[in-house]
């Protein structure tokens, strides 16, 4: 039996039939939960585990930095840039569903260890050093199985469903501050990576690729070294401005119990959501990320001039605003990361792994840094409005140091790839879906589908059903995981090598390679060209020969879409037909 969750579409066409759309699914629930334990489990421990401060930290009253968050946070940023460096070569490690459930195990063990970190002596030691390694490291797993679903979907889908993300997670962290007692909050808190396991679970299902005959397109080749520098330096200074505001709006807002205050949150959230949307779909279709940074940094700057007023007496419409910046903040940068993925087909492990491993630990020295309200003031000659300030001008660096298309274009290595994981992926899709065709074929008849069996959405053809039984049991787990009750190999209807011609095991192996060589004729294009992973996909049936009417079928998007992927394919392209597509892929054979 499938499974199945609501889906909410929004298409937004222009006076030319072309589209953006954007659908709002399961995505934002299940990230949403995930960021509303970041927020009770690291910042809030004090209120709702009853956790004491570190004693480098006592004379804060009102602080709410733990010795675990900040053991936590250095774990986490250090266990994302190590994924980061071993991108591919422990492919088979990250995209694994067993290791997705021991993240959310470990996780949830960690976070039940904070409530023995208030134990005196070495237990309370023990605990405190578990509690944070732990949480570190599992967190981290989990945000790259996040990254790698989110970086399947095209930049409105990823915006929706981010913006809606954090507001839940809001809402979620409100309610066990001010609605539920502790312990039983911290209970809660412990229990929301196994709330957010099955939700993951769910979109990590086995390959798009098997499920539509589509292979899985290689990452783009670039330099990592000088990529991760470029990128890295922009995403720790946006870290410590998010740090900052974060801390302000989780330590200083959120857990007033004024419900005047609590409504103003949920209508920031609102605010910060329409904000993202409507930006998101009145940009020009060809834009990339910075288009969608210009209008929101500087309103998010904006924002920071309110922040000496949140001491007033008064001061509702303060937190009303930097609430709503601090919201679009965060959703920018996971939206940034998942478009930064998607867009040029990188390696979301790899793009997550430096991104938000930098983004973590320049939010750690952001969060310290307002832990004294006055340490960021007396680094300025600006008084009360010198920590806005500061922190201001980190973000304005920040964006004029983020990396352009121009730049990714120089640090492309041509003809670099050497994805060996991927490729045993590819072969073993373009064995199972054409023997299953085949078998098919000698039978006339479709084979009855397994009971049980997890095919995913627009997966109904038996022949993607046997594909994703036998994909998910291979001894390479698949980039994007294992189905869900998947049928064991012995089940399957798979021809024996006994049963098998000698001429038609050549003909099998004769038909791959040429499935193969295809493949990568239309992904020398793709990285020449720097085709988005979606519009490698589009490229790739339309080299084929399909119309736009099948890509919409096939792809599960709507007309207006294929047709903006196929405008945009071909402006890139600098062509002006099908034909002239194929021809260039054919060209393209000579590269190889």
């Amino acid at each position: 039996m499938a499974i199945t969750f609501p889906r909410i579409s929004i298409t937004v066409d222009d006076d030319r039939g072309m589209g953006t759309q954007g659908e709002l699914n399961v995505l934002s629930l299940g990230f949403g939960i995930h960021q509303a334990w970041i927020y009770t489990a690291m910042f809030g421990t004090n209120s709702i585990f009853q956790a004491q401060p570190p004693t480098i930290f006592s004379g804060f009253a009102e602080s709410s930095v733990s010795l675990v968050f900040l053991i936590s946070i250095v774990v986490f940023g250090l266990s994302l840039l190590f994924a980061a460096i071993t991108d591919q070569k422990f492919l088979r490690f990250y995209t694994a569903k067993r290791v997705l459930l021991g993240a959310a195990v470990l996780t949830a063990l960690g976070t039940f260890a904070v409530f023995a970190s208030s134990v005196p002596g070495a237990v309370g030691v023990a605990a405190t050093v578990f509690a944070g390694v732990a949480t570190g490291i599992g967190s981290a797993l989990l945000l790259l199985f996040w990254g790698t679903a989110y970086s399947r979907y095209g930049a409105a889908t990823i915006v929706m469903n981010t913006a809606v993300a954090i507001v839940i997670a809001v809402a979620i962290y409100s309610v066990a501050l001010h609605v539920i007692p502790s312990p039983f909050s911290g209970v809660l808190t412990a229990c929301l990576p196994l709330l957010e396991l099955p939700l993951l679970w769910h979109l990590t299902p086995v390959s798009y690729a098997v499920r539509h005959a589509i292979p899985i397109f290689n990452p783009l080749p670039v330099r990592k070294g000088p990529f991760s520098l470029r990128f890295a330096l922009p995403v720790l200074l946006f870290g410590f401005s998010l740090g900052a505001l974060r801390s302000i709006s989780t330590q200083v807002i959120l857990p007033s119990s004024d419900l005047t205050t609590q409504l103003l949150a949920l209508f920031a959230g609102g605010a910060a959501t329409v904000l993202l949307l409507v930006t998101t779909f009145s940009i020009d279709k060809r834009s990339h990320w910075d288009f969608l940074f210009r209008p929101l940094i500087p309103f998010i700057a904006v924002t920071l001039f309110f922040l000496p007023s949140l001491a007033l007496e008064n001061s509702m419409i303060a937190a009303l605003v930097l609430l709503t910046g601090y919201m679009c903040f965060e959703a920018l940068m996971w939206v940034f990361f998942g478009e930064l993925s998607q867009e040029f087909r990188l390696s979301p492990i790899f793009v997550f792994g430096v991104g938000r491993g930098c983004l973590a630990l320049g939010s750690l020295a952001g969060s310290l840094s307002v832990v004294d309200p006055t340490f960021l003031d007396s680094l300025t000659p600006f008084g009360e409005a010198g920590g806005a300030v500061l922190i201001m001008f980190a973000m304005v660096v920040a964006y004029a140091l983020l990396p352009r298309v121009r730049d990714i274009k120089r640090i492309i290595i041509a003809g670099g790839h050497n994805f060996s994981a991927i490729e045993t992926f590819n072969r073993q899709i373009e064995q199972v879906t054409w023997g299953a065709r085949h078998s098919d074929d000698e039978a006339e008849a479709m084979p009855t589908p397994v009971p049980g069996t997890f095919y995913g959405a627009g997966a109904s053809k038996p022949d993607a059903a046997v594909g994703a039984s036998a994909y998910s049991q291979a001894v390479v787990p698949g980039w994007r995981g294992a189905s869900i009750g998947a049928t064991p190999p012995s089940t399957l209807a798979t021809p024996t090598h006994e049963d098998k011609q000698p001429a038609e095991a050549v003909s099998d192996d004769e038909r791959s390679r040429k499935s193969g060589r295809f493949r990568s004729q239309c992904e020398v294009i793709a990285d020449r060209y720097l085709l988005s992973r979606r519009e490698t996909e589009v490229m790739f049936l339309l080299a084929k020969g399909h119309n736009a009417a099948y890509i919409q079928d096939k792809l599960c998007i709507s007309k207006s879409t294929a047709k903006t992927h196929i405008s945009h394919i071909y402006r890139k392209l600098d062509i002006h037909n099908q034909q002239e597509l194929l021809s260039m892929v054919d060209e393209a054979r000579d590269e190889l």
